[in-house]
């Protein structure tokens, strides 16, 4: 199997149907992160992991051959994640309270989706990264341009919120 960081060489010299493979490799997986964050919210999920890719598509070139795709990213995907609801927030307060709200259809996940309801959308992100996904504090630190310090602080609080 061709390493990641290959099919990046092989995108950024040899042309764009190699960045394919690198999409059917990490879908899955940006996806699934996505509908944690966003508490199962398919759609949102999907636009988030859309935007990633075209995102690292777009700066393939600034990609680090010495560190993990997967890594990068991801850090792409959390990014894409403040972009969404910054913008979703934007437009919250229009809303009317007698409008329905959509409810995101959580099939097998949702014991997961029920324990995390309670934490802001930063503490659903900092949980996701750090139980979902193994990254380490200093690594979550970097995705969200915070202290190291300050990221375990978060997480214990949104794990105090969960007792």
């Amino acid at each position: 199997m061709i390493s990641d960081e290959e099919l990046v060489r092989r995108t950024l010299s040899e042309g764009s149907h190699h960045f394919g493979v690198l999409i059917q490799r990490h879908a899955d997986y940006l996806f699934g992160l996505g509908m944690r964050l966003t508490s199962g919210n398919k759609e949102l999920a999907e636009d988030m992991s859309q935007q990633a890719f075209m995102k690292s598509y777009t700066y393939l070139k600034s990609f680090d051959p010495q560190k993990s795709f997967k890594h990068w990213l991801t850090g792409i995907a959390v990014n894409s994640f403040k972009d969404l609801i910054a913008k979703e927030n934007q437009y919250s307060s229009l809303e009317d309270k007698n409008e329905p709200s959509y409810t995101p259809h959580l099939e097998g996940n949702k014991d997961f989706f029920t324990l995390i309801k309670p934490l802001t959308k930063e503490e659903r992100l900092m949980f996701a990264l750090r139980f979902i996904y193994d990254y380490k504090m200093n690594e979550i630190g970097d995705f969200l341009d915070m202290k190291t310090g300050t990221v375990k602080s978060k997480i214990s609080r949104a794990m105090e919120k969960l007792k």
